[in-house]
């Protein structure tokens, strides 16, 4: 007899969501966490940075309240925001949510059984947890000790998430760098910042340390920021960043990294808006450039934001012939591994590093588990924001993919600046680019650039799942002024701009 009918390893997003159904359908579910219910996502992902860059736009709001014809008799309210505050109201919206929906207890109370520790496979229908209490502060490396417990299940899914990965930089081992998840430590806001990498997380806390007052510098090995956007959308962005005055370094290698203690003839760099942060160590930091110039340059602090690893080590599966790689666990299209009762989701398997993307997975799991009729996973709907200011925000392929994917396609672009409430509310930086195909008007990808991009970018989410032409969504009537009514603007671009447009006018010209 088995204790269980499916067993989770993992309480984020794919995990929550299984837990919650499996028990929902009656099955005796067990959810094993080794640090804190909500995973990533709430503690040092998308709760915690959503709500740091919220603090960041109020503060450059202030900064630039002239032209809304504020502090013309002097100033009203300090422009640099209490850091300590700042990280007070990040700390408050993950408590919030933790009690309104990642308790363990609201768990326990739909009947899954929630289990802390970290554990390993013995087979495939058991796993060992060495149990460390709900108030242990897990921390990678670190040993849990507790009651020992032996768990049987029919089902098990795996969905453990991945951490920050650290670039081979000599002497980094001596920095006391921050993370993605050791940022949310800090009580004083570093004077000058160092970010590593220039994908969205680099970009998103990059900006908004910037905001908050640090002099930023984001160094960046390619010849572009955000890589896996557009071109066009990564030209746009680093024009904006830049113009905002934070420094970004491309085509950039880290070649040294030396600690050392400051003193007061130590050459400080620019002087940030905030007051805080007097560091007893300086980090000193040797790039290196594409034509093999190398330069020097101080800072306070250094932020990694190169990439992420899977957490795979120590659960025993190569043990049970499941297959890991360099970027997780490998599973089938139906996220299954090679061990039939074993199924893996979210940043564990490496394909998309997104929450709603494992929400995703995780329904899927949940058919191919208890239902009937199993299906596989499609990947070719997929969005995703990054959400810098202006937000960037993308569904499908880039118009380069989709040039070597389908050769000639139609391209139909609208600035931000043509948007009347964009106009209305002072955020006219971006743009809308809609891939489409040249003859049927299919969408193939949409990339935004602007203010609400990612909630603009639903409607045509909505239209490429269900296969919706561009041209029909300017049919639909839109709200006056919202910014979604660039939607049916970039719609209507296919009556004028469009290859089958373009060639009937020329047949009635002649």
């Amino acid at each position: 007899m088995t204790d269980y009918d499916l067993t989770i390893i993992g309480g984020g997003s794919a995990g929550l969501v299984l837990a919650v159904a499996g028990a929902k359908l009656g099955k005796k579910t067990a959810l094993i966490e080794k640090h804190r219910i909500g995973g990533d996502c709430l503690w040092t992902g998308c709760v915690p940075s959503k709500a740091l860059l919220k603090v960041a736009k109020v503060a450059n709001e202030i900064q630039h309240a002239e032209k809304y014809g504020f502090f013309r008799e002097g100033e009203v309210f300090n422009r640099a925001p209490d850091f300590q505050q700042a990280m007070a109201y990040v700390r408050s919206t993950q408590q919030k949510i933790e009690e309104e929906h990642d308790n363990p207890e609201r768990f326990r109370g739909m009947g899954v059984d929630v289990i802390f520790g970290s554990g390993h496979f013995m087979s495939p229908q058991r796993f060992v947890v060495n149990g460390a209490g709900e108030n242990h502060a897990y921390r990678a490396g670190e040993a849990n000790s507790g009651e020992m417990r032996t768990l049987t299940s029919k089902k098990f899914v795996i969905s453990t998430g991945s951490r920050p990965a650290v670039p081979p930089i000599p002497g980094i081992e001596n920095c006391d760098y921050l993370d993605s998840e050791t940022v949310w430590e800090l009580e004083e806001l570093p004077k000058r910042l160092l970010v590593v990498g220039a994908g969205p997380i680099g970009v998103e806390l990059g900006q908004a340390f910037h905001r908050l007052g640090a002099a930023v510098t984001i160094a960046q090995r390619g010849n572009r920021i955000l890589t896996k956007e557009d071109a066009d959308v990564s030209a746009c962005l680093l024009n904006c960043l830049r113009e905002e005055g934070i420094t970004i370094r491309l085509n950039t290698q880290i070649t040294r990294i030396d600690t050392h203690i400051a003193s007061a003839a130590v050459e400080r760099g620019p002087v940030p808006r905030h007051p805080q942060s007097s560091p007893e160590n300086v980090v000193n930091v040797t790039f290196r450039d594409d034509k093999n110039n190398s330069t020097e340059q101080e800072f306070d602090k250094i932020l990694i934001a190169a990439g992420r690893a899977p957490n795979v080590e120590g659960l025993g599966l190569e043990g049970l012939g499941v297959n890991v790689n360099k970027r997780g666990i490998e599973v089938n299209n139906k996220l299954q591994t090679r061990v039939k009762n074993i199924y893996a989701a979210g940043d564990v398997i490496g394909h998309y590093l997104f929450t709603h993307v494992a929400a995703y997975q995780a329904q899927l799991l949940l058919r191919n588990i208890f239902f009937p009729l199993s299906r596989t996973i499609d990947y070719s709907v997929v969005p995703w924001t990054t959400f810098c200011e202006p937000e960037v925000a993308r569904c499908g392929l880039t118009e380069a993919e989709a040039r070597e994917k389908y050769g000639d396609v139609d391209v139909f672009t609208l600035p931000q600046a043509d948007v009347d409430r964009a106009v209305a509310e002072g955020e006219t930086r971006g743009f809308t680019k809609v891939i489409a195909s040249r003859w049927r008007g299919k969408i193939l990808g949409v990339h935004l650039v602007g203010a609400n991009a990612g909630e603009v970018l639903h409607e045509y989410v909505l239209a490429m799942q269900h296969g919706i032409p561009l041209h029909k969504l300017s049919g639909m009537m839109h709200v006056y002024p919202t910014f979604s009514s660039s939607v049916w603007r970039v719609a209507g671009k296919w009556f004028s701009e469009s290859t089958p447009i373009q060639l009937f006018r020329k047949l009635i010209s002649h």
